[in-house]
């Protein structure tokens, strides 16, 4: 970072250890793995640079001057401490200042644990990591390899903050994905692996984390998901699916960068900069966005469906939609906002070209569910307190939770407003209904369900858990229900196969429901389909261990006994119902239509184990259309003259 605070990770232990390769104990040969979310920088705030961007360079640093940022051996002759070092703990005894000196954001002072360690290792000979063993053995990547986005931050704020609210940002972070992938390792007896955390945390998966590990055990770059190096360091082409693609490894000032512009411009004291014409096409997101599982089963279609979609005809790509001004609408890079792509320290703006500026938010349908101190932003100091407890909180530590809190709460406005953007450009629905029907007799209305986008399919993505349905009812002039479709349920479901309600046989199915949900579908015992929840099929053997496909899945997308039935709405698809009903008594009536949409039903939640979640589904209403409709009195039939016998 520009402040050369060198930042903290969330467990007590210092970034600097990381980025600087440091040995932090003797005898161990192993240096610690804290996360790399900290980085180089000035030192005092001015034109005199510092280079802490590695260990050599920290070495060095001052040295000539006679003032060295580190002295082996001695805290008290190292002037990186004295910069750095303050009475974090609010101790009255203490005889350090009551505010470091760097870095300049107070959100960003090291915590009592992380003082702690620098001192430590200092005291120890501020050695550099070397791997075990012999001279000659390969050594391990660290998180010093992948820089933070914390260490982009300095030089693309705008790109950071668009990032930082993203769900690319909070891919790992979920506690709906981190529950749905143990439940998943569960089932499979564990020999899923990694296959779902890779396209969350890429760099996690490089570094070698297990698919088992939980969050509070992953580092925080890892945490970061699908952080910047995880597309800006891919160097070339794979067209692979499930993540498959090499992001190479190197300090952020020695290894190069890669971005959509061809005449890529690289400038003093930043990262060297290079074009890649693949990150401005589909194929780019469609290595994490087409997802197969190792038995065949096409658990998401996302870029396939593109392939064969009008856009993909017109050269509309998924960077157009997802990366404009204005989420779902196409917009070419000739018609985006201009501005500077970077913001480096110490070099004139004017070195930096004017660029077509792209959003980096990504809308898409979901949404965070962790609470507004946890994401977007977290303080390194709340993993060594408990937060919660006011009374154990200094002045500065109550400070700054507020502070987080309002920042927080205001990125995740923005996302949500870009969310509900994404979704509101995806499709309108048509109301048509009689004006006119004769009391007790039938009433027949159809709504159609119209995609206006051309890119994907409606839902896409993981779309056997995304719900896009009708609701529809029918009011009588006092405001009682006559007739509904599309209702939910006591615990929040669908009236269909997966509803608690229905299956006890408390509740009908509901036989007009028009849902364009996939639907996970499993062959029994019996040889007949049934619908399920999750994507392991529990009906064929007590195990379900995932193994690679013995046919030629792939050919049919699917496995022998597993596959998604798509219920999808095609691009600029339309599909309608129709729904019969009975008008009891004359009057008005009044028929609503709408067209919501939910990121995942309730049943999926109580069958992870997070049904303490279910509170924060929301469901967003598309589109709606109202209708009324009279019902009249049967006309009396003519009496006729009464013809007396003969």
């Amino acid at each position: 970072s520009s402040d050369g605070d060198g930042g903290g990770n969330g467990d007590g232990r210092v970034n600097a250890f990381v980025i600087f390769g440091i040995e932090e104990s003797e005898g161990d040969g192993n240096g610690d793995d804290g996360d790399a979310s900290g980085g180089g920088g000035n030192g005092d705030g001015d034109d005199a640079r510092q280079d802490f961007t590695s260990y050599e360079a920290l070495m060095a640093a001052g040295v000539e001057e006679g003032m060295p940022a580190i002295t082996p051996g001695s805290v008290a002759d190292s002037n990186l401490w004295d910069c750095v070092a303050w009475n974090a703990a609010a101790d009255p005894r203490s005889d350090l200042p009551g505010e470091p000196m760097m870095p300049e954001d107070k959100h960003e002072w090291l915590t009592t644990g992380q003082l702690e360690m620098i001192a430590r290792w200092i005291d120890r000979g501020a050695r550099k990591y070397k791997a075990g063993g012999s001279d000659q053995c390969v050594a391990p990547l660290l998180e010093s390899d992948f820089p933070s986005a914390k260490q982009c931050k300095a030089c693309h704020p705008k790109q950071y903050r668009e990032w930082s609210r993203s769900m690319h940002a909070y891919a790992q972070h979920s506690p709906m994905f981190e529950a749905f992938n143990f439940t998943l390792l569960e089932r499979t007896g564990g020999t899923l692996g990694a296959f779902c955390s890779r396209c969350h945390t890429p760099i996690g998966t490089a570094l070698g984390e297990d698919g088992l590990a939980s969050n509070v055990h992953r580092s925080r770059l890892s945490m970061e998901g699908v952080t910047c190096v995880a597309c800006h360091r891919q160097s070339r082409a794979f067209h692979k699916s499930n993540a498959r693609q090499f992001i190479e490894p190197g300090a952020s000032l020695e290894t190069c960068m890669f971005g959509p512009f061809e005449n890529a411009v690289s400038v003093p004291q930043g990262h060297k900069s290079a074009a890649s014409p693949f990150m401005k096409q589909s194929a780019f997101c469609g290595s994490c966005h087409d997802v197969t599982g190792p038995d065949g089963v096409r658990l998401e279609e996302a870029f396939s469906e593109w392939r064969h979609s009008p856009a993909a005809k017109q050269g509309v790509t998924c960077q157009a939609c997802h990366m404009g001004p204005v989420q779902g609408l196409p917009t070419a890079d000739c018609d985006r906002p201009l501005g500077r792509v970077a913001t480096v320290p110490g070099v004139d703006p004017k070195r930096v070209p004017l660029r077509p500026l792209s959003d980096h938010t990504f809308a898409g349908p979901d949404y965070s569910l962790l609470p507004d101190t946890e994401w977007p932003h977290k303080l390194d100091w709340m993993y060594e307190v408990d937060y919660r407890n006011p009374a154990c909180l200094t002045p500065y530590q109550q400070k700054t939770l507020a502070e987080l809190r309002v920042k927080n709460r205001e990125l995740l406005a923005e996302a949500r407003a870009k969310r509900l953007e994404v979704l509101r450009n995806a499709a309108r629905i048509k109301l048509s209904a009689p004006a006119c029907v004769l009391a007790g007799d039938t009433a027949r209305v159809r709504v159609d369900v119209r995609s206006i986008f051309s890119g994907h399919n409606l839902p896409t993505g993981f779309s056997a858990e995304r719900q896009v349905w009708v609701a529809l009812t029918v009011r009588d002039s006092a405001g009682r229900v006559v007739f509904a479709s599309g209702d939910l349920d006591k615990n929040g479901d669908l009236r269909d196969e997966h509803s608690h309600g229905v299956e006890s046989r408390r509740l009908p199915h509901d036989p007009f429901l028009l849902n364009l949900q996939n639907k996970f579908t499993a062959v029994t015992q019996k040889g007949n389909e049934r619908s399920t929840v999750l994507s392991v099929n529990r009906h064929l053997s007590p195990l379900s261990f995932v193994r690679p496909a013995t046919g030629i899945a792939q050919s049919y997308g699917r496995a022998g006994n597993f596959r998604i039935a798509k219920a999808s709405l095609p691009p600029l698809g339309r599909r309608g119902q129709t729904y019969p009903f009975r008008l009891p008594a004359t009057g008005e009536y009044t028929v609503e239509a709408r067209l919501s949409f939910r990121h995942l039903p309730p049943a999926l939640l109580d069958a992870i184990g997070t049904p303490h979640l279910k509170h924060l589904l929301e469901v967003v209403v598309i589109d709606r259309r109202v209708a009324t409709i009279q019902a009249v009195a049967p006309a009396p039939m003519a009496r006729r003259p009464v013809v007396p016998a003969r």
